[in-house]
């Protein structure tokens, strides 16, 4: 059997005094890069969380764009008639893009044709959005109307391209676009 004298003792304590200190050093600065990591970590979970609302915001105000805009195209009586004609049986000129953002067939957008949309309002921020119509020629105007012979007067309707956007600085950004063919009724 060994034992420790009494003169050997001091000794060994006098050498371990210092390593406690590093060990408890070492466990703090791990407990703090483990904390700011997880502080990261939720500050990027907020601001994707941000984004996504932003960016539903405006796919809503979008998207509300483009349901007035088919609306537009559908009331009856049309709003967009002009001298008793309505766009079932008008094609668009260059002035109907100017004046009611209907534009005709090849015509090159530009910034003045769009449209504003009726603004909404959704947890406080308030999302503008617009829209253009885009006249694209006729197609059948309902299943089978094309089908006899000769071809019923109602065979073909007008056809249009609607396009949508809600945009904002600093804010998501959505377009949107949708082919409405207008509804004329089964004869």
């Amino acid at each position: 059997m060994s034992y420790i004298s009494h003169r050997t003792l001091p000794a060994i304590a006098k050498r371990q005094a210092g390593i406690s200190l590093l060990v408890v050093l070492i466990l703090l600065v791990v407990t703090s890069v483990l904390g700011i990591a997880v502080l990261r970590s939720s500050a990027m979970q907020e601001r994707m969380g941000a984004n996504l609302r932003d960016r539903s915001l405006a796919f809503q105000a979008a998207e509300a764009a483009m349901r007035h805009a088919q609306a537009q195209l559908d009331l009856e009586p049309n709003p967009f008639t002009i001298a008793g004609e309505t766009w079932d049986t008008r094609i668009p000129t260059e002035d109907n893009c100017t004046n009611q953002s209907i534009c005709p067939t090849n015509h090159v957008l530009v910034e003045s044709d769009w449209r504003d949309a009726p603004t909404l309002s959704s947890g406080g921020i308030a999302t503008t959005s617009q829209y253009w119509i885009q006249y694209l020629g006729t197609g059948p105007a309902y299943k089978g109307s094309c089908d006899s012979v000769p071809p019923s007067i109602d065979c073909q309707s007008p056809l249009f391209r609607v396009t949508a956007r809600s945009r904002a600085e600093g804010r998501a950004e959505v377009m949107l676009q949708s082919n409405v063919t207008s509804r004329i009724p089964t004869p």
